[in-house]
């Protein structure tokens, strides 16, 4: 999902996960910056990642969704997304703290507090 906008958030709704980039726990292991965890759905785990340039003395978000089966992978301190969700600022989300040795599972910050602060504005 290229969300290009000059938004600092981005509203997730089933039509939008549509067009997620479907991945790994091992790809999403991978990335020097990883994108940040924002929610599971019945089928799902949800990240999003926010990039921003300058152009033209302006700084420009680009936001990009990922997902990961939930049926192939365990989650640790993650939180059901019920949808149409609230706009999420994704800096506002954690990233994963830990991988597990297979790279089959992750896990979260805990605390609710973290949630309440990912999805709500």
């Amino acid at each position: 999902m290229n969300a290009e906008s000059q938004e600092e958030s981005f509203t997730v709704s089933q039509q939008s996960i549509n067009h997620f980039r479907q991945i790994s726990v091992r790809i999403l292991s991978a990335y020097k910056t990883p994108p940040r965890y924002i929610g599971s759905t019945s089928h799902w785990h949800l990240f999003l990642k926010k990039e921003t340039r300058k152009a033209v003395d302006k700084d420009f978000s680009t936001i990009f969704g990922y997902k990961i089966p939930r049926d192939f992978s365990n989650i640790e301190n993650g939180w059901e997304l019920s949808l149409p969700a609230v706009a999420i600022n994704p800096d506002n989300c954690p990233e994963v703290t830990r991988y597990s040795d297979d790279k089959t599972g992750f896990s979260l910050p805990q605390g609710t507090e973290i949630a309440a602060r990912c999805i709500s504005q």
